[in-house]
């Protein structure tokens, strides 16, 4: 719902048509791709919560013993090829699958990190003067499609001294391989999830002056949309990040 991407490409650049029932119009609808409002882990089913119930999608792929070209620096190191390479499909794969086994982007099937929702922050947009700073910090800095200046929410929450493993709340932790994913553990709650989110996005706002934006979307009566303050950081200062939203 939330046009997924990895490698340098998204949902988007295959789909081209969704089947869903639309609540507001109590009928099964056809959407083509220009009707789904795509963005940047964005659509119109994420700004829209409620509205559709997905019953399928149609996607165009193109049949080829080569994969696309590889267009993600990290992925091309892993094959060890150069950007815009055509490596062997099945190499591809491979070499993506390992990549996010490495790097826990993988779902585990048991253990610590087996009970996720994946990354909890979009990369945050920053204005140049901030991107020449966490440069200058080492930081990675890049442009998504539209040619907005994105920063590194895992690296942000890394520079505020989180690592993976570390406890954030009551049975709410750091996946063991990565800082940007929250797992859940024994006696962890949605009110402590919300409040981990809310202290991460307050350190690094208190740090940088840089907002997180959720990326989990939250369901039910109480998912309202706020840009409010998200109160003070564990540290003890007060922050205005961004409080927990809809992403």
């Amino acid at each position: 719902m939330q046009n997924t991407g990895a490698y340098g490409q998204q949902i988007s650049d295959t789909l081209t048509r969704v089947t869903a029932f639309d609540w507001h119009l109590q009928r099964i609808v056809e959407l083509q791709a220009a009707d789904c409002g795509f963005g940047y882990r964005a659509s119109a089913f994420k700004s829209q919560p409620g509205r559709w119930t997905i019953l399928g999608i149609t996607v165009c792929l193109t049949r080829s013993s080569s994969a696309a070209p590889v267009a993600y620096q990290h992925l091309a190191d892993a094959l060890a090829v150069g950007l815009g390479a055509r490596p062997p499909l099945a190499e591809a794969a491979q070499g993506v699958i390992t990549d996010r086994e490495q790097r826990g982007l993988a779902l585990p099937d048991s253990g610590p990190d087996a009970r996720q929702a994946g990354s909890v922050f979009l990369n945050p947009v920053i204005t140049p003067v901030q991107a020449a700073a966490v440069r200058c910090a080492g930081g990675p800095v890049h442009r998504d499609r539209s040619g907005s200046l994105r920063a590194s929410a895992g690296w942000l929450l890394e520079q505020c001294d989180y690592r993976p493993g570390g406890r954030i709340g009551p049975g709410v932790y750091c996946s063991t391989a990565r800082t940007l994913t929250l797992t859940a553990r024994e006696a962890a709650t949605a009110t402590a999830f919300t409040e981990a989110l809310r202290q991460l996005a307050a350190d690094v706002f208190e740090a940088y002056s840089i907002r997180l934006r959720p990326e989990p979307v939250r369901s039910g009566p109480s998912a309202e949309s706020s840009d409010g303050p998200a109160g003070p950081s564990h540290r003890g200062g007060a922050a205005g990040a961004h409080a927990l939203a809809p992403a």
